[in-house]
């Protein structure tokens, strides 16, 4: 019976201590919720590096966090308000992340798509290749000239396309961090 007093008087008190949770205010300096689903991209992005690479990313000279406050103007403190803001609006918090979530996800399927035509690209160089050296594409080779022409130029377009699917996945990659 005792035991259940106490009980009692325990659970009350603790329900009474916590009815004066202070809530936080809006920070003066809030980051917009659509610059801060970028930064939280971008966070995400720089944290993988680092997982991925660590010694790499360390020899670039560039120190993760600060690129980003950089990058997106902000400093440090605004950052942690900001993202202390956000965490007690659950809500809120909820949709920044799903926005995240979304557009790593989207920068995925792009980047597959890219790797995926890179691949094809390189395998119908590589054919490309083999089927020069094959004995019988020789023997037609040295009986027409025009033939090794078309390989070499095929070799080199293929080569030409690969560099220009590096570049646009460069340009993609810049767009989507400016973008975001």
């Amino acid at each position: 019976m005792k035991l259940f007093k106490y009980s009692i008087i325990f659970i009350v008190f603790i329900g009474l201590a916590c009815q004066d949770v202070d809530h936080m205010s809006k920070p003066k300096n809030l980051i917009p919720e659509d610059k801060m689903v970028n930064v939280l991209t971008e966070m995400a992005l720089v944290n993988a590096a680092r997982n991925y690479n660590k010694v790499m990313l360390e020899q670039t000279g560039i120190k993760p966090d600060q690129y980003i406050y950089d990058k997106f103007g902000i400093d440090s403190t605004q950052f942690e308000k900001s993202n202390a803001y956000y965490t007690e609006n659950y809500d809120d918090y909820e949709r920044v992340f799903d926005k995240v979530k979304d557009s790593l996800q989207s920068l995925k399927t792009y980047i597959d798509e890219v790797v995926a035509e890179e691949k094809r690209v390189e395998d119908s160089i590589k054919k490309a290749k083999r089927e020069k050296n094959r004995p019988e594409f020789k023997k037609q080779v040295d009986s027409t000239e025009v033939d090794s022409t078309v390989i070499d130029s095929i070799s080199i377009e293929g080569e030409k396309i690969l560099d220009s699917l590096k570049q646009n996945e460069q340009r993609a990659m810049e767009s989507l961090q400016s973008e975001n």
